[in-house]
């Protein structure tokens, strides 16, 4: 039985925030795709999406935190003055930064050898799920691994079909801005003026080296 799509209502935003914090698994809007969502606190809910997905092991999730400033709680950059340009720069957006992990106790799922990606998004129907949450969430496209690319939008109807049956709750909500991909850039790697695009998006290396002291490689 496929999962009910829930309007974005102040009282469905309610009960999906309520699902999370029970250790559920919804489908929630993002910047680019619609995206499978769960509080990072609850480890069978993080497995349970890479059961869903059929997710690689060795790909962990995004965390997306609400207030920028709390890239801080879960990554490190011997320069944080860098990562604070980009952050003002470009979050909240869809931009995702790779970091080296702070002690944290996260979930393995949500880091790959010591480095967490973290993001923050500016759709709104997320950020009111967020407040409601009161807390960052980890998040992974929609779909099934490996059947869509960065050019292909994971809106409600591809989310419902890839793996609507499989999840609590659906919660409606367009994506903002363009792109079909956030961009990725990873800062976790080289000396403090490095940064590596690992996936690139509407967030192009010009645009980063113009906001920050960075060499985009």
């Amino acid at each position: 039985m496929t999962t009910e799509v829930l309007d974005p209502t102040t009282a469905a935003v309610e009960t999906v925030a309520d699902c999370l914090a029970d250790g559920g698994v919804v489908v929630a809007p993002s910047d680019t795709n619609m995206a499978l969502t769960v509080d990072p606190g609850h480890a069978a809910a993080i497995e349970r999406v890479y059961e869903i997905k059929d997710r690689p092991a060795h790909k962990p999730l995004t965390l997306f935190v609400r207030d920028p400033d709390d890239w801080r709680r879960f990554g490190t950059h011997p320069d944080p003055a860098v990562v604070d340009t980009l952050v003002e720069a470009f979050w909240p957006g869809p931009l995702n930064l790779v970091l080296e992990q702070a002690d944290t106790g996260q979930h393995d799922r949500l880091s790959m050898d010591g480095t967490v990606s973290v993001g923050c998004l500016s759709n709104p129907v997320w950020r009111d799920l967020a407040a409601a949450v009161d807390g960052p969430l980890a998040m992974t496209s929609a779909n099934q691994s490996g059947t869509v690319d960065d050019d292909t939008l994971v809106t409600v109807d591809r989310a419902v079909e890839h793996v609507g049956d499989a999840a609590d709750y659906v919660l409606a909500g367009e994506p903002q801005g363009t792109t079909r991909a956030s961009a990725i850039l990873s800062l976790a790697a080289g000396d403090r003026g490095d940064a590596t695009p690992l996936r690139r998006g509407d967030i192009d290396a010009e645009a980063i080296e113009s906001a920050a002291p960075l060499r985009v490689d």
